[in-house]
């Protein structure tokens, strides 16, 4: 599974920018998210602040904007 962080503008809600993150980073990112259940990655989730921020400390990217809303996206 590939899971990315994927930001829409508010007013517009056109997409502006992807970041993929590393399948190393699955545990983390599981833990993070809190997810139970394997089928859990499987779904699109809007992100909070708090997730934002650990999301940005694990990719090494600063990405959090107030303009944006940040979701988690899972692809096969």
């Amino acid at each position: 599974m590939k899971h990315e962080i994927v930001a829409f503008d508010k007013s517009s809600e056109h997409l502006v920018f992807r970041i993929e993150i590393s399948n190393t980073l699955s545990d983390e990112l599981a833990a993070l998210m809190e997810w139970t259940e394997p089928k859990d990655a499987i779904y699109e989730y809007e992100l909070t602040s708090e997730q934002i921020s650990r999301l940005e400390k694990m990719t090494g990217e600063a990405f959090n904007h107030p303009d944006y809303i940040f979701q988690l996206s899972c692809s096969a």
